[in-house]
């Protein structure tokens, strides 16, 4: 079994420090166990606007600096990546929770029941096509970020919260949009293997387990791409990390190789996306951000997976 090498993780580790952004220099160090994960909510309280929400750039393709529903699920995955839940003590950790929470649910609308991941003044700043505010990209993204916002609005607020309380009642009607499809984009298909996790490591609606798991499994199987430069599709690792399932051993273990064969000659991994049109000279830019954030991903991917030395 092919594993990164402490050379090379070494090397990745001095790279990243010269290439990357702050926040991606934070989350390599906080996962290769040289950083406290308590240094990332130092590095989000620099993205997270006065109402709550958070501004452009955290997630590199929207450059917007006002606050979006998506730009929370950025923040609250990285809070995830890292081991954060309610548990935690932090009085930094609690009011970046409690801002956010504030801004997705009585700061923005809900409407059927999601949260669009778009806003208007994205059309205001450089941007990637799907963040344009339009009904395309509202049905694209369906219940991304909702059902993945949900989950983490559990794991993260106490059940006295009033926002848990809200999170609980969104997510019933979530399942029921979840158990009435046959089969889910990339974007859906990331957000509820994210929702799951989350009632996973809560112990709670575990009913759902199994039935979740096997529609999100045969998903997979059934509209998977091994072109893996190819971000827009359905891979096993941004899909499936999550899910326990021995069908897909075969196609993670495929895609951690390759993985492993891709690493750059500059010890870091580049990004294969783009913005998908050329109406921003920004776009170049964004690319290069990539190589951190996408070193950060990956790196992660082979941490679960115990693909490190």
């Amino acid at each position: 079994m092919k594993k990164l090498t402490k050379e090379q993780r070494n090397d990745m580790s001095n790279q990243i420090a010269l290439k990357a952004r702050d926040v991606d220099v934070c989350m390599f160090n906080i996962l290769d166990g040289y950083l406290d994960k308590e240094l990332l909510l130092d590095c989000l309280t620099f993205y997270q606007n006065t109402d709550g929400g958070f501004k452009g750039g955290l997630f590199i393709d929207n450059y917007n600096i006002n606050s979006s529903p998506y730009q929370v699920y950025e923040a609250f995955r990285l809070l995830d990546m890292v081991g954060f839940d309610s548990s935690c003590k932090e009085e930094m950790f609690e009011s970046i929770v409690n801002k956010a929470c504030n801004y997705l649910y009585n700061r923005c609308d809900i409407i059927n029941n999601k949260w669009n991941p778009n806003v208007k003044s994205n059309d205001n700043f450089a941007h990637a096509k799907v963040f344009s505010y339009n009904n395309e990209n509202k049905e694209l993204f369906g219940y991304n970020p909702t059902a993945a916002l949900i989950g983490y609005t559990l794991l993260f607020c106490k059940p006295t919260k009033a926002y848990y309380k809200k999170a609980l009642k969104m997510l019933d009607v979530c399942l029921k949009d979840f158990y009435s499809k046959d089969e889910f984009n990339r974007y859906e298909a990331i957000a509820y293997m994210s929702l799951l996790n989350s009632l996973k490591k809560l112990n709670i609606y575990n009913e759902h387990y199994s039935k979740m798991e096997e529609k999100l499994v045969n998903n997979i199987i059934n509209n998977y791409s091994s072109n893996y430069e190819n971000v827009n599709e359905i891979h096993a690792l941004e899909c499936g990390l999550y899910l326990n399932d021995s069908k897909l051993d075969e196609l993670k273990n495929d895609e951690l190789d390759y993985l492993l064969e891709s690493i750059k000659p500059f010890g870091l991994w580049d990004y294969s996306g783009d913005w998908g049109y050329n109406d921003y000279p920004e776009a170049d830019s964004a690319s290069l951000k990539w190589i951190g954030a996408i070193t950060v991903n990956n790196y992660y991917y082979l941490k679960i997976c115990g693909r490190i030395e």
